[in-house]
């Protein structure tokens, strides 16, 4: 049996605290070992990495649109704010704008990630900026719309972890619809800015309104799909941070040891980064549902209807 294989390209837009530098390494190193992780398929993945903001290099686009160089073009976090001009940023929303267009649009998958969540939105023509409602920073309900129940192939509830803008926060996340306690899923997450409109054509797959309505995007023509969350931190990533930003006094004392407790709490592995990483193979690979074309409506390129639920709404 041939085996199967993805040409990854990681655009890395920071590099992590030297105290989880040390220990757990860089974005390549991080990405590179939770897909790892999460290959559940066996398909045999190859990386490059591209540091877009001090070297600003980029994958070749002649080379991609002649080749085929990358079957998927992933987008790190960053302590950054997505809808700042700073020049390199500015260079990255016109590269994904760039990719949304064809020959590219066809050939290569785009996947954000917190940061790269916010990028791909700004750059197909949503918003996003600092939430006015403030960090989310614990354990907090998540909700998957049930067009993210359709997609992702799951009823299941997870929690995701975020690091956003140097702060880490960690929210508990659940589904529409009852599920029993076994059935949760936890992934990583932290966040302070946030997409405050769905772009064109985009369908949100998860949700935590009124706070954050949209936590997770999918491009109906099957070509980008983001998160919110950090899939690739482990657990211990997400109590480094939290402990320096306590100690910075970033982090009010209290709150953050109720959420240190909690994280103590919860079970040592992270199986459901690990879950959210192989939806993420499984849709580089083309193996995760078509976009329902009834759903969308052609004139404003917007979701509609049960697949969307913006909110609680």
């Amino acid at each position: 049996m041939t085996t199967r294989k993805l040409n990854l390209a990681l655009l890395v837009c920071d590099t992590p605290k030297p105290e989880v530098l040390e220990k757990y390494g860089d974005y390549p190193t991080m990405f590179t070992n939770v897909f790892k992780r999460a290959n559940e398929q066996k398909v045999d993945i190859t990386w490059q990495y591209f540091d877009v903001v001090e070297k600003q290099e980029y994958p070749d686009l002649r080379d991609l649109a002649d080749n085929r160089t990358f079957d998927g073009i992933v987008i790190s976090g960053s302590a950054a704010s997505a809808y700042t001009d700073l020049p390199w940023i500015l260079k990255l929303v016109q590269f994904v704008h760039k990719l949304r267009a064809e020959p590219y649009r066809s050939q290569v998958k785009l996947v954000g990630i917190c940061f790269g969540h916010q990028i791909i939105a700004r750059a197909c023509g949503g918003s996003c900026e600092k939430n006015p409602n403030g960090w989310e920073f614990g354990l907090i309900p998540v909700y998957l719309t049930p067009m993210g129940k359709h997609y992702l192939k799951t009823d299941k509830v997870f929690t995701v972890k975020y690091i956003h803008d140097g702060h880490e926060k960690k929210r508990d996340y659940t589904m529409t619809n009852d599920v029993e306690d076994d059935d949760e899923k936890e992934v990583n997450q932290v966040h302070q800015d946030h997409v405050k409109d769905l772009p064109p054509g985009f369908h949100s797959l998860a949700t935590t309104a009124p706070h954050t309505p949209i936590h997770s995007l999918l491009s109906d023509d099957n070509q980008c799909i983001t998160v919110q969350g950090h899939p690739e931190f482990v657990r211990q990533v997400v109590r480094i941070l939290l402990t320096l930003r306590r100690d910075a006094g970033i982090v009010p004392k209290d709150y953050a040891n109720e959420q240190l407790e909690k994280l103590d709490k919860e079970p040592a592995n992270d199986d459901d980064d690990e879950w959210m990483v192989s939806k993420f193979i499984d849709f580089i690979l083309g193996e995760l549902p078509k976009v329902p074309k009834d759903h969308i409506d052609l004139t404003t390129g917007q979701a509609f209807g049960n697949n969307i639920l913006i909110g609680n709404d």
